[in-house]
Formats: structure tokens, C-alpha cells, sequence
């Protein structure tokens, strides 16, 4: 009876941390996702895909955002690509997902945080600095 109970805790354990292992993975789709989105839409419908599965989906607030890209591609032009630089699992499904996004003319760094819930993989919050020191923890700059 206490060897069944075990492998079932084991088993259930197993099947949570294949769950909460793939949150960055999917998180990090999403991200690399919404930049096709925003190369070939613009800005807004990025914020739009950005947002997807989340509960800002819709909002018009959260889609406030596309100002700040708006003044980014003032200075950088179009948006070329994305890279994931750094993801981090925060619980069983919370992902803290740091991006650059690539320009013509230099990058802007997006900080992200995405949660897995009913709908999905989807953003809860993010923003956008030009400066990488505005958007990394110092460890990340000085490793």
C-alpha cells in the first residue's frame, strides 16, 4: 500500500514538473510568435498577439503600450527580429521572459512577464526600454 501511494506521488510529480518545464518553452513561442506578428501587422496587432490567452486580452489599456513602440521605431525604423535572452520559471506557471527586439537601426529590450491559465500561454504584463540597464537585473549585464 505505501509503495502504491509512492509511485503515485513520483508519478504526479513527474507530470507537474513536465507541465512547469515547458512554460518557458512555450512562453518563449509566444514571444518569438507575436514578432512575426509585429513584422509583418505592425505594433498594434503585436501588442494584440502579445496579450492573447492572458487576462489583458482585449484591454484597450494594456494595448496603450503601442505608443512606446511607436517612439522606438521613431528612432530604431522597422522591426526586424527577436531573440529570447533570458528566461526564468517562476512557479509551476509563471515564466519572466527578457527579449531583444531587433530594429533597423538598434534594439529595444522587452521584459515580460506570461502565465499559463485557463486559455492558454499569455502575456500578464510587459514593457519596452531602449537601455538595456533599464530592463536586465545587473547580474545578467555583468555575467
Amino acid at each position: 500500500m505505501l509503495r502504491a501511494f509512492s509511485i503515485v506521488i513520483l508519478a504526479s510529480s513527474i507530470t507537474a514538473n513536465a507541465v512547469a518545464d515547458s512554460i518557458c518553452d512555450d512562453a518563449a513561442r509566444q514571444f518569438a510568435e507575436s514578432t512575426k506578428v509585429y513584422i509583418s501587422e505592425g505594433s498594434t496587432a503585436f501588442m494584440e498577439r502579445v496579450l492573447k490567452n492572458g487576462p489583458l486580452e482585449g484591454d484597450k489599456r494594456a494595448l496603450s503600450q503601442v505608443q512606446g513602440l511607436l517612439q522606438i521605431e521613431q528612432f530604431f525604423g522597422r522591426i526586424q527580429s527577436s531573440s529570447v535572452i533570458s528566461k526564468k520559471q517562476l512557479g509551476t506557471k509563471v515564466c519572466y521572459l527578457i527579449g531583444v527586439l531587433e530594429y533597423a537601426n538598434g534594439p529595444a529590450f522587452a521584459v515580460a512577464t506570461y502565465y499559463r491559465g485557463s486559455k492558454g500561454v499569455g502575456a500578464t504584463s510587459m514593457f519596452f526600454k531602449t537601455e538595456p540597464e533599464a530592463a536586465f537585473p545587473s547580474k545578467l549585464l555583468i555575467e
